[in-house]
């Protein structure tokens, strides 16, 4: 899609305008230093040490990479079929849901050989981590990956020569292997980022209301980014990531029913961590 979009930019005369438009890849950096910066400005509003919010980036970081490998792996299967040595290429293949996964066992694994609460971490990581898809689903949109099913609405879109949605809809027998474009298809991956940026305004508000109730914010955001992005995932394509007709739900939709349990499991237990914090803060008799 970015070629697609430089070349209409400059048609139209704005070819400054064309050279802004950022590479695919570029964008998860760019995600990852504005996290960094979000989380580590909340840190220092929440009174946290900034030290060791830092390190949890560092934690969270490397747990993120390993688990974006290490889930696709798992999920395709790959792990039986690839080589050892291919397991560590991540230009084969990775998944966010492992991102997710792996940056919070980075933190709950640092904060516990560092003896630390995990909880303030955690809920300000809560707080920011929506801005990732809002941010990185640009990329998506621009290599053309997790595209939508094939729609006639009116902001359908359609991809260039040689793309993901075009390869998927050739394959399929939908296309001809002449066809200057693929098929017209929801703008799945722009859902995705809008989805990011509310949910991201709604969980800032709860965490600047109840970010002294260790959880709540860190399982709010569990809850809600499950249950929004659960019915977006319905226009998925199946060749790009959507369920198969024969399967019931996809892989993200049964990830965000772990979500969702995930954070009404803290939510629920929210009231017994706030008073075991009430009482290791109280003063020595």
């Amino acid at each position: 899609m970015r070629p697609t979009i430089t070349q209409y930019l400059e048609g139209a005369g704005l070819g400054w305008l064309a050279q802004l438009v950022p590479r695919p890849g570029l964008m998860y950096g760019i995600a990852l230093v504005i996290l960094t910066f979000v989380f580590l400005r909340r840190s220092r509003i929440a009174g946290l040490d900034h030290q060791r919010a830092l390190e949890i980036v560092l934690s969270a970081a490397i747990g993120a990479v390993i688990g974006t490998r290490l889930f696709y792996l798992v999920t395709t299967g790959d792990v039986l079929r690839l080589d050892v040595p291919s397991w560590f290429n991540l230009s084969r293949g990775t998944a966010s849901w492992g991102a997710y996964l792996g940056g919070i066992i980075g933190t709950v694994v640092y904060t516990g050989f560092s003896r630390i609460p995990v909880w303030p971490y955690l809920d300000t990581a809560g707080s920011v981590v929506a801005l990732g898809p809002f941010i990185a689903r640009w990329s998506c949109f621009l290599k053309g990956d997790d595209f939508g099913r094939v729609s006639d609405v009116a902001w359908a879109v359609q991809f260039p020569t040689g793309s993901l949605p075009y390869q998927a809809h050739v394959a399929a027998g939908l296309l001809p292997p002449t066809a200057e474009a693929s098929l017209a298809v929801h703008p799945f991956q722009l859902y995705l980022l809008v989805n990011g940026l509310v949910v991201f305004l709604i969980v800032t508000a709860i965490w600047r209301r109840w970010r002294d109730r260790p959880g709540v914010t860190f399982g709010s955001f569990l809850l809600i980014y499950g249950a929004t992005r659960f019915p977006w995932e319905f226009l998925r394509d199946p060749a790009g990531g959507g369920a198969a007709a024969n399967d019931l739900l996809s892989t993200s939709q049964w990830m965000c029913l772990l979500l969702i349990a995930g954070g009404m499991v803290v939510l629920a237990t929210g009231t017994k961590r706030k008073s075991l914090a009430a009482h290791s803060t109280a003063p020595a008799p």
